[in-house]
């Protein structure tokens, strides 16, 4: 599982991913996530519902992305005294598994799929998703994600369909389930229908073509040298026209043009004539031309159409406006939307004239054999040749593809199976309004938009692998029967049904109970949406089980997705839900944004805009990782490009700082002999540490009201599913614990005060304690192996972990902690504008000054003391005033205090010998040292003591030697100076 990555210039970039490791390992073999499933769950139980990913490839960073939100919000329920059971589930069925095994097989089209045999080709899509499924565990345990993989839920389990089966059963019996006639999206490769949203879910499907566009003459009957201009961009289209559209309250005009009336939108005349020259002849409505009508195009060999009275008229129709084409619409029923109802209304026939592979049938005549892409040419040079096209130019427009496949679609019209939408749009709209949207504009924005827009759903698919249609129709009467469960279909065929699966479903066949024939399966399967939307149900197989208690896993507290799922599964999981159990199925959702590749477009492999996820994870980490996301704008739905620097940039900042924090804290608390480990609970640890940590320490107070208000921060964004607002001040917590609280407290640590030297180890120690309890759903691994290190514990009891802890409680100490930190921004806001003074003059900080001045400010003598300190100045006084707070440093070095920035320069080398050779705070050395520098000799002669105690050393000796640790030439001030050091 953890393999080693042989690629140097990919190694880890610090030892926190081998760290991790080991944390996963003390995970699963103490089983610390099912002990956080199992252990007492006070508040109950909190339901969180996974959508199942498809199984085709390996994990990359738009799953990860969702998968560590699935992971941080279970976590901090749990800690909150939760129940979170996590199930893993796998989307198995449908077109993304197919394609993938028809690839693996070389089969083109579905000819391919029958000649092979349904069964092989079906065998082979399931062992496809068994194998591919395996692949995905590494990436999941290894960015931190407690889930149960090995009990996961399958779509194509036969407990799963079966309750699929059940639901659509239910939703036939309840009036929501019909077979009709209607055009959908339809993929002549996979030769199945699509339902809209399944193209619109990605921006990829539509994309801008650019081919020829036709404007048409269409010769109206009775009238010499008149015509009705259309104008297509789809001319293959051209011989399935059955009517033209107008507007009714359209302009229209009547041009002579070269000998011929053109008709047209006034509106559009510029654009459509441009420079021919025309004379207009009559201005009319659109609704003086209903009824005219014109002679066909083509004759299509179809006695239905020949024999209906409602064909080659014009119609007024609501869709058509003046802001493109010529104001008059053809109107091809077989081939699109608009085309269909308008159609239904007015009583087109409709008759097949292309089949599922794209290609016109008989009925359509001349055109018999062509596919619909080849067509568009011959029927642009056929009408050229007729005189009959006006015009032709390019034109680019979106146009749909195939999500799985990359094929043009096309409207077709088939019969197929829907779900009534309008139905239940009105529930739809009013259970919405119950949803904890995240960001909350998604809840009256896209997804209601979707709501009150989408048409009825186009259930079946003409395909292989998926859960059947539970509908058997009598080869001699036409009767239906839908059934629902396992049982009844055995009951019905007196046969054991161990597989839902094509082919051998379509072998069972019951007897009609109206005229006694034989009854036989339909042959399509259920989109796979309807199963993943099933899935909060299915994974349970309720109603079969688990239907007494199934209040208690329905609806579910939270789920998060990207925004490709306001049209796909956050649509389906609601619909579903509400037909079956007028209820919503989810409480909370967030939705998070695209991610794309670092150059801004769409991740992809032959872009090479991407690291490999596996490579990142064995550099960076985990933590890193998951703080990166969880930080980020993008799980607050807007789109962002993945950045590697900001990856190392989270590593830095928030792992490794507080990791040097630990360790710092770590070698004082250890050599100060403080018996941690001998604590018997988490409780105890951190009521002593406080214990310890009270006293009237100005930084202790801070810190210790800045992590309090951490806390409150921290849990209020969570409650309310804020995730980046809940992330991001960990990070600035950290920030302001290394550079301000651990930077101005090293001196403590060091100091003679034992007093103060204690409460420094205790407030620090209470501090991380809690923090890796904060950080826990962030950042696992390290909150982990802090929590271990903070309490002693050190891994040696596999029933303590931090995971199993209670999540932490922020005080009711709102006044205080607001003035200690107001007060405290106030000092930290000087000694930004006295560095800046420093920064202006020159000087560097460890150069002592004489005075600061501030005005319009007053601080108290421990707040002095902290400015004095950091700004390195002899004396500050303050001067009360209004206004804004202005220093003024006095930059006048003397000789004193130039030896006293000299001694601090040598401190400084000093001390970086020491780290050099690895010296910790129990070891002692002494120094040499050889310069024919003055003031070096003179700061060595007069400051020896503090040298020695700054730097733990025992002695300090002018001359180098041969068996020194480690010797350094070094300038100090233009001097230069040999520095050698010897560990005692």
């Amino acid at each position: 599982m953890n393999k080693k990555n042989n690629n140097k210039s990919e190694e880890a970039v610090s030892p926190f991913p081998k760290v991790e490791e080991d944390v996963l390992r003390f995970w699963q073999s103490n089983k610390i996530f099912e002990k956080s499933v199992k252990k007492e769950a006070p508040q109950g139980s909190y339901i969180f519902n996974d959508g199942p990913p498809f199984i085709t490839g390996l994990p990359h960073y738009a799953t990860l992305l969702p998968s560590v939100a699935k992971d941080v919000v279970p976590r901090y329920w749990t800690m909150k005294g939760c129940r979170v059971e996590r199930k893993w589930g796998w989307d198995c069925h449908g077109l993304p598994a197919e394609n993938k095994v028809e690839g693996q097989l070389g089969l083109k089209n579905k000819k391919d799929i029958e000649d092979l045999g349904v069964g092989k080709f079906v065998d082979a899509c399931r062992n496809y998703v068994k194998e591919g499924s395996d692949q995905w565990r590494w990436y999941i345990d290894r960015i931190g994600r407690w889930v149960d993989m090995d009990n996961a839920y399958r779509t194509m389990d036969l407990n799963f369909m079966e309750s699929v089966i059940w639901a659509f059963k239910k939703l036939y019996d309840d009036g929501f389930i019909y077979e009709g006639y209607r055009t959908s999206l339809h993929c002549p490769r996979c030769a199945t229908p699509l339902s809209k949203f399944e193209i619109t879910m990605d921006a990829g499907s539509y994309r801008d073509i650019t081919e020829p566009s036709v404007t048409v003459k269409f010769k109206v009957v009775g009238k010499e040298n008149e015509y009705l201009l259309a104008w297509t961009t789809t001319p293959w289209t051209l011989p399935g026209n059955l009517a033209l559209a107008v507007g009714e309250k359209v302009k229209y005009i009547k041009a002579e043009v070269d000998g011929e009336i053109l008709i047209l939108a006034k509106d559009r005349m510029g654009e459509i004539l441009q420079d021919k020259k025309y004379k207009i002849a009559k201005e009319l409505s659109g609704s003086d031309l209903i009824g005219e009508q014109y002679e066909p195009l083509y004759i299509l060999n179809s006695e239905e159409i020949r024999k209906n009275y409602n064909v080659y008229k014009v119609y007024g129709a609501n869709f058509v406006t003046t802001e493109d084409g010529t104001g008059i619409v053809h109107i091809a029923p077989n081939f699109g939307e608009d085309d269909f109802e308008l159609g239904k209304v007015i009583g087109l026939p409709m008759v097949d004239l292309m089949d599922e592979n794209g290609i016109y049938a008989k009925e359509a005549g001349q055109w018999q054999n062509f596919y619909f892409k080849k067509t568009g040419e011959a029927v642009k040079e056929d009408l050229q040749k007729r005189n009959i096209i006006f015009s032709v130019f390019d034109v680019t427009h979106p146009y749909p593809f195939c999500y799985r496949c990359n094929t043009s679609l096309i409207y077709r019209t088939q019969k197929a199976w829907y779900l009534k939408i309008d139905k239940i749009r009105g529930k739809l709209v009013e259970t919405n309004k119950e949803i904890n949207w995240v960001p909350e504009y998604f809840k009256e924005g896209r997804f209601q938009f979707n709501l009150e827009s989408a048409p009825d759903w186009c259930l079946s698919r003409s395909r292989y692998w998926g859960s059947p249609i539970p509908v058997w129709r009598c080869q001699n009467c036409e009767e239906v029967k839908v059934v629902g469960s396992l049982k009844e279909i055995e009951k019905l065929s007196g046969k054991r049904i161990n597989d839902l699966h094509r082919p051998g479903i379509d072998e069972i066949e019951f007897r009609c109970d109206k005229c006694g024939k034989t009854m036989k399966r339909v042959p399509e399967v259920l989109d796979c949406w309807f199963e993943s939307g099933s899935m909060p149900f299915a994974q349970w197989h309720y109603p079969f089980e688990r239907e007494a208690d199934f209040k208690n896993i329905f609806p579910a507290d939270f789920i998060v997705e990207y925004t490709g799922q306001l049209r796909g599964w956050f649509y389906y999981l609601h619909v579903l839900s509400n037909c079956l159990f007028e209820s919503l199925s989810y409480k909370n959702v967030i939705v998070t944004g695209v991610l794309a590749g670092t150059d801004g477009r769409k991740m992809s492999k032959s872009f090479g805009n991407y690291p490999d996820p596996r490579l990142v994870l064995e550099k960076y980490g985990s933590d890193a990782l998951r703080m990166y996301f969880m930080s980020s704008s993008i799980m607050m739905g807007d789109d962002t490009s993945l950045s590697e620097k900001d990856i190392q940039d989270s590593l830095r900042k928030n792992v490794m700082i507080l990791w040097n924090i630990y360790n710092f804290y770590s070698m004082y608390a250890n050599y100060e002999n403080r018996n941690i480990s001998s604590l018997e609970s988490d409780k105890e640890t951190a009521e002593k540490f406080l214990a310890d940590a009270r006293n009237d320490n100005v930084l202790d107070k801070w810190i210790l009201a800045k992590l309090n208000q951490l806390i409150f921060e921290v849990t209020g964004n969570l409650e309310k599913y804020h995730l980046p607002a809940a992330a991001r001040p960990i990070s600035e917590f950290i920030d302001d614990l290394s550079t301000w609280y651990i930077r101005r407290s090293r001196d403590r640590f060091k100091g003679d005060d034992e007093r103060d030297k204690q409460a420094a180890i205790a407030a620090t120690g209470y501090v991380l304690l809690q923090l890796s309890k904060v950080i826990a759903p962030f950042m696992p691994f390290l909150a982990e192996q802090l929590w271990q290190k903070v309490t002693g514990n050190n891994f040696a009891d596999g029933d303590k972990s931090v995971h199993l802890e209670e999540w932490p409680q922020s005080h009711s100490m709102e006044h205080v902690t607001h003035n200690i930190m107001n007060e405290m921004a106030m000092v930290r806001k000087i000694v930004e504008l006295g560095l800046a003074k420093r920064d202006e003059a020159g000087i560097k900080i460890r150069q002592p000054l004489l005075e600061l001045r501030i005005t319009n400010c007053e601080l108290r003598d421990e707040q002095v003391a902290l400015v004095a300190d950091e700004l390195n100045v002899k004396n500050v006084v303050c001067k009360k005033g209004e206004g804004n707070i202005e220093v003024e440093l006095n930059t006048e070095i003397s000789d004193e205090l130039k030896l006293e920035g000299t001694k601090r320069d040598l401190v400084r080398a000093i001390n970086n010998l020491r780290k050099d050779v690895g010296l910790t705070i129990q070891d002692r050395a002494e120094i040499y040292f050889k310069s024919d520098d003055k003031m070096i000799k003179e700061v060595f002669d007069k400051m020896k003591a503090e040298i020695l105690k700054d730097t733990l050393s025992t002695e300090i000796h002018e001359g180098v030697v041969e068996d020194v640790n480690l010797q350094k030439e070094i300038k100090i001030n233009d001097a230069k100076i040999v520095l050698g050091i010897k560990k005692n």
